[in-house]
């Protein structure tokens, strides 16, 4: 009777890669599995560094080549070990582990050595299973027009260009339109979730602990920071700060001990990319991630209570509580971003650059006495019924502490920029260049401003500002920023004239 394993002519097809190492290490083992209650270390990294990102949000289907995130994992199993030779398989493994960097060893030294170990992660995929079933019988159902057609029944011959079959007669058909296939069992070896299988050669039985230390894709973690910003002319800022953990391994970890690294570690060959999720359920209340220290160059948080991480979630832990900072908002008008590059030759064409009305950007800017690890800053504010409305977020990296961070939170409403030349002159055989410009910010509020305008200066890397109508402050080798109080419901003006000048001919 054929009606063991089936597949729908939909089913998706999953990656079957096989990996496998031969090593020599002290360990032993055979059989049955319990795990000790402390089973599960994780030192988990950050997604900035490894490409984790896609981690957090929804996607298709991962493959070898494009999942993300990264996390060394300590794992200890109970086995009983036979005298002689045992062959063990070790399931519930992350399926994104690297088996060329896999430790195993016994927790209490023994006379047992592994002979020879290999991952397995042929999963159960549509094409695997038709191609194992070669030679065996099938039960072909239905087709498009009619998914509860009768069945046909054979011996299956190839899955070339369909599915050909020997009928119990001897004739030989090939079905290209079905709904569903019945095989008769699943083929040894095969399976939903992969496997590290060791043979090991123990020459006492008994019960031993083995621990397996391996690094992983598939996990990673990234900050998220919640902040409020005070009502009031003064401003001030409480923000917060949380670990989000994803798990995209392929493995569930129940009760493990989880430290979070912060830091971008070099890593040769990196794979990136997303692969699908679902967000877990959150908890009552959320562990705490308490900075621990430091590892190598990288910052440690280690949480304080045991977690549940599992596979295909999402897990929030406390980094640290509301905290009270000064913080100043600032308005920002950077009508370029052009930069002079010292490698070429000056740019002389005269509407390079040119730009006209654009949008003033609203920032706000704080210390903060804690290394920020990095992640995505969302801000909120009291509205005047008391209402919380959000008012923009921003990406950071990671920030030593006292570090000045400036956040991009949106566009303001009610300010515009624009940049106007007003004048243009170059003189080749005197290699120089004037130009002019007129910088106005108009200001629509019932308020005023101060607005932080930004000038790059990017024709060359020789220039000189020959008149200004304000002050600037120089900040780098070709950026200069003016200050303009734009009073409400009016506007400000700036002009100035720069001199480029270059020593020797170009074409």
């Amino acid at each position: 009777m054929i009606a063991r394993v089936t597949f729908t002519a939909r089913t998706a097809t999953m990656r079957r890669t096989i990996f496998a190492v031969s090593l020599a290490a002290g360990i032993a083992a055979t059989a049955s599995a319990q795990a000790p209650s402390s089973r599960y270390a994780l030192s988990i990294y950050s997604a900035q560094a490894n490409n984790g990102d896609g981690l957090f949000e929804t996607a298709t289907e991962a493959s070898a080549d494009n999942v993300g995130g990264y996390a060394v994992v300590r794992d200890r199993r109970q086995f009983n070990f036979n005298p002689g030779n045992n062959a063990i398989e070790v399931r519930e493994v992350a399926r994104w582990l690297d088996p060329s960097a896999l430790s195993a060893r016994f927790v209490e030294p023994g006379d047992a050595t592994i002979v020879s170990q290999r991952f397995d992660d042929q999963t159960l995929s549509f094409d695997a299973l038709v191609q194992r079933q070669i030679g065996h019988p099938v039960e072909i159902a239905g087709n498009g027009a009619n998914p509860v057609a009768a069945a046909i029944s054979g011996t299956l011959l190839s899955n070339n260009g369909g599915l050909t079959v020997q009928l119990a007669d001897g004739r030989v058909t090939t079905v290209t339109d079905y709904s569903r296939v019945t095989f008769p069992d699943l083929p040894k070896g095969m399976s939903a979730t992969p496997a590290l299988h060791l043979d090991v050669n123990a020459k006492q039985g008994g019960p031993r602990g083995i621990e397996l230390v391996y690094p992983t894709q598939g996990l990673a973690w990234r900050a998220e920071y919640s902040g409020w910003i005070g009502a009031g002319s003064d401003c001030k800022l409480t923000l917060s700060g949380w670990a989000l953990i994803a798990n995209r391994s392929g493995a569930s970890y129940r009760g493990a001990q989880v430290k979070l690294i912060a830091g971008s570690p070099n890593r040769v060959a990196q794979q990136s990319g997303p692969r699908p999720v679902m967000m877990a359920k959150a908890g009552a209340a959320a562990p705490v991630a308490a900075e621990s220290g430091s590892v190598g160059d990288y910052h440690e948080y280690t949480i304080d209570t045991p977690l549940d991480l599992v596979d295909n979630g999402l897990q929030r832990v406390a980094l640290f509580p509301d905290t009270p900072l000064a913080c100043q908002r600032q308005y920002l008008f950077e009508a370029t971003h052009f930069r002079a590059n010292p490698g070429m030759a000056p740019i002389t064409e005269r509407s390079y650059g040119a730009s006209g009305t654009q949008p003033v950007r609203s920032t706000l800017a704080f210390r903060i006495d804690r290394a920020m690890p990095a992640g995505r800053v969302r801000m909120l504010q009291a509205a005047n019924d008391g209402a919380p409305e959000f008012v923009g977020e921003d990406q950071i990296g990671h920030t030593p502490k006292n570090e000045p961070l400036a956040l991009q939170l949106g566009d303001a409403f009610d300010l515009r920029g624009e940049r106007r030349q007003t004048d243009f002159a170059i003189d080749k055989n005197q290699r120089s260049l004037n130009e002019t410009f007129a910088l106005r910010v108009s200001n629509a509020g019932d308020a005023s401003r101060i607005v932080l305008v930004r000038e790059h200066l990017y024709r060359w890397t020789q220039w000189n500002i020959t008149q200004s109508s304000a002050k600037y402050e120089k900040k780098n080798s070709d950026t200069v920023e003016f200050k303009l109080d734009v009073p409400a419901n009016g506007e400000a003006t700036v002009t100035y004239t720069v001199q480029y000048q270059w020593t020797e001919s170009f074409k």
